[in-house]
């Protein structure tokens, strides 16, 4: 049965950094990417990315900014999709932390795709050839937890449109040894691969969650 909590979620990174700020050229690319996520970054890393599910659930938003409420059409009392997912290497290493939420889609083949708990987001909307746009809203700064401590992470957010859907909101962190925060005049970093990061605290692989149990 869906959640009847109230689930906090802070999506908007730090507004105001432009990605052409971002010294990495790969960041920069990032950032600005109209299409999806997961393929850039399996290009930049040469090798297959698999998906973890970290929380899937509806519930009511607990957000501080009622601006996103209204682009999403809900109410703080309508329950969303609330679902947080990593992308990982195949040492199992995270290379992104993902927020998706959102009313749930009236289609059942979209609800799949955006519920899925062994296909990538983007790889499974490009696979069932559904149409769909990105609208771009923030870019910047947040944090990223790791290797026993806290690091600056890129973030960026925008809402995603589904053939007819009722946008969602997506928020994407990205591991700093992937595309490096380092912005001009604060200094310079170079990306690494995706089997060079290091390894970040694994989260269970196996989660019940309000929506099915993740596999």
């Amino acid at each position: 049965m869906p959640g009847t909590h109230r689930t906090p979620v802070s999506p908007l990174p730090r507004p105001g950094i432009r990605a052409q700020d971002f010294t990495d050229p790969f960041t920069r690319r990032l950032l600005l990417n109209e299409g999806s996520t997961t393929e850039l970054l399996e290009r930049r890393g040469r090798c297959r990315l698999g998906l973890r599910v970290v929380e899937q659930t509806l519930a009511p938003l607990h957000l501080r900014d009622g601006r996103l409420l209204d682009m999403l059409g809900v109410t703080p009392q309508t329950p969303c999709l609330v679902r947080r997912t990593e992308l990982v290497s195949p040492e199992g290493t995270a290379v992104s932390r993902n927020l998706v939420i959102g009313r749930l889609p009236r289609s059942e083949e979209v609800t799949h795709v955006v519920t899925h708990h062994s296909v990538a987001l983007g790889r499974s909307v490009n696979l069932r050839g559904i149409p769909q746009r990105r609208t771009l809203l923030s870019a910047g700064l947040t944090t990223w937890q790791g290797t026993g401590r806290t690091v600056p992470a890129v973030s960026r957010g925008y809402l995603l449109h589904l053939d007819d859907e009722a946008p969602l909101y997506v928020a994407e962190t990205f591991n700093p040894a992937v595309a490096p925060p380092w912005r001009r005049g604060t200094g310079t970093g170079t990306a690494a691969p995706v089997s060079a990061v290091r390894a970040v605290p694994e989260v269970p692989a196996v989660v019940t969650t309000a929506l099915g149990r993740a596999s």
